[in-house]
């Protein structure tokens, strides 16, 4: 992953300045990345962090609802950032164009309340940047070209944020993993897989149940794979708009062994992990996913296609492989080659518990942004 850019001049900042953040969050009951992401980030931030919870509270919130709930949390926020002294409003949209409104409308507040602005951008649609490309980026310039910086999660992003026509400070970082999840046990997985026995290999796809996670791609790669391997397993683990779709296409094909677990956390998640053998991702885009990162702590192989941040890092054959393709009969193939090679299974298995240790922890990731934080702030000094 490529390392936070450090500040010039930081060898004579003051370690004990307490800086004051107003870090805009979804609510802490919503699915989705950027809300697991400040989940796990949140017990290692320092307290001057105040979390200001903004975006839908409710999956099923009409039009009218949230067109309310979008004028009362702005007037939230205006009124708290007046009062509080803040020296940085940190704000999480996706470049989509919901958050993108949203968002942008809060930075128009802060920078007219005189406050710096981080923006980390977590999600990246590609349909919304061709927009912004062809129609709409002198707008994108005059309200996000006055963020004094902003964070993405891989090098791609940087230069696609670059063309849009942000010229100001980027850093690329990575995203946190919860520490319990290596502190979970692998090996009996690795022994298992290791033996050559081939009594058992479940494979694990957990994401939102949706059509551009690659869901389809996912079940047709099963039933390819199934006809090759009788004894291979499919965990779906998530919630979705095409999970009762997905659900349905199992029985239309009548796929054996395939489990839909829904929507888990916690323990429960950990159990996830440990009963799989390997990670299957085929989604069209991502940001960085953290269902992979969650995976290689715990100590899974890893067969994707090559998304967002993922490029900056995976290495193919070492951690799994990564492909351009999303083609059901590729994606068979390289699970394939897990299953039939005991050893290449084993070391992928032990590269990816040690590298998303040395890597993705959550203190490691949290100290990041503190930096980030302490270099606006000295900026604006």
């Amino acid at each position: 992953m490529v390392p936070t850019p450090q500040p010039k001049g930081a060898a004579s900042a003051s370690p004990d300045r307490a800086i004051r953040v107003l870090l805009t969050t979804p609510d802490a009951s919503m699915p989705g990345g950027v809300a697991q992401y400040l989940r796990v980030l949140r017990p290692h931030l320092p307290g001057d962090v105040l979390y200001f919870t903004i975006g839908s509270r409710s999956e099923r919130e009409r039009t009218g609802a949230a067109m309310l709930r979008v004028l009362q949390d702005s007037w939230r926020f205006a009124r708290t950032l007046s009062q509080g002294n803040f020296d940085i409003v940190h704000l999480n949209p996706s470049i989509v164009p919901k958050a993108l409104l949203r968002d942008g409308a809060l930075l128009v507040l802060a920078k007219a309340l005189r406050t710096r602005v981080l923006v980390f951008a977590h999600g990246w649609g590609d349909t919304c940047e061709r927009a912004l490309s062809r129609h709409l980026s002198p707008l994108f310039r005059l309200v996000y070209g006055r963020a004094d910086a902003f964070i993405v999660l891989g090098k791609e992003f940087k230069e696609r944020l670059r063309r849009l026509g942000y010229n100001r400070t980027v850093f690329v970082q990575a995203a946190p993993i919860e520490d319990d999840l290596l502190a979970c046990s692998y090996e009996r997985r690795v022994r298992r897989c290791a033996d050559g026995s081939h009594q058992k290999f479940n494979i694990l796809f957990l994401s939102r149940i949706e059509k551009e996670k690659g869901i389809y791609e996912a079940l047709e790669t099963y039933r390819i794979l199934k006809q090759q391997h009788p004894y291979v397993s499919l965990t779906v683990t998530g919630d979705g708009s095409h999970l009762s779709r997905a659900v349905n296409h199992v029985q239309t094909l009548n796929l054996a062994d395939v489990s839909f677990s829904g929507h888990v956390e916690g323990t429960a998640k950990y159990e996830i992990f440990q009963s799989a053998d390997a990670y299957l991702f085929p989604s069209y885009s991502e940001g960085l996913p953290l269902s992979v990162l969650e995976a290689m702590a715990s100590g899974l192989p890893i067969v994707t296609s090559a998304v967002g941040g993922l490029r900056d890092f995976f290495e193919n054959g070492t951690m799994g492989f990564m492909t351009q393709s999303r083609e059901p009969e590729v994606l068979a193939s390289l699970l394939s080659r897990l299953i039939c090679d005991p050893d290449l299974y084993a070391k992928i298995s032990l590269f990816n518990h040690k590298y998303a240790r040395d890597q993705f922890t959550s203190s490691q990731v949290a100290a990041q942004l503190e930096r980030v934080y302490r270099f606006l702030h000295e900026s604006a000094d």
